[in-house]
């Protein structure tokens, strides 16, 4: 059964979890773990490892603001992908943040770009895991994303104050619908 359990600078697989953040993001999207341990202590913003048994699966981080949980970073171990780890972590979202709407961006579908099969297939992800389109995008880094949201109505001004939360170095979306 899929559980978390917190990320510090002492978990005891932070290898695996440099390891997956380093391979499963593009340079542009990758956040250091170390940064995201960071961001855990200054509260509302949750670092988790996802585990089935005793075995490591992947991580995700949430941050939260209100009604909000929003989605920041989720990541599968490789070879675990495609084995329903995605949606049980989703699922998991949803126990550990009851009543709160579940919000997540992802790159923008773009036909001409490197990785559009990719984009389509985690759309279709969020989509078959209840999430809907919000109708809203926003750049961030030199990266569009669309933002999708499960849980209940989008609400755009309490997500643009959670996002005025985040405090990365060169972090400042712009927002266009």
């Amino acid at each position: 059964m899929l559980r978390a359990e917190p990320i510090t600078e002492n978990y005891a697989d932070l290898a695996r979890v440099e390891a997956l953040a380093a391979e499963a993001f593009p340079p542009k999207e990758y956040l250091a773990p170390s940064q995201m341990i960071g961001m855990a202590k200054s509260g509302g913003f949750d670092f988790w490892a996802l585990r089935d048994g005793d075995a490591f699966v992947g991580f995700m981080t949430v941050m939260t603001y209100g009604r909000l949980a929003y989605l920041f970073f989720l990541a599968i171990d490789g070879p675990l992908r495609s084995k329903g780890y995605g949606s049980g972590a989703l699922g998991l979202l949803r126990t550990l943040y009851p009543g709160r709407r579940q919000v997540v961006d992802m790159e923008k579908p773009d036909e001409n770009a490197e990785n559009s099969a990719q984009r389509e297939r985690r759309r279709r992800f969020y989509l078959r895991n209840g999430y809907r389109a919000t109708g809203q995008y926003l750049s961030y880094l030199g990266v569009d994303y669309e933002v999708l949201c499960a849980g209940g109505g989008f609400d755009f001004g309490s997500f643009r104050e959670l996002m005025k939360r985040i405090r990365i170095d060169g972090f400042a979306p712009e927002y266009f619908s």
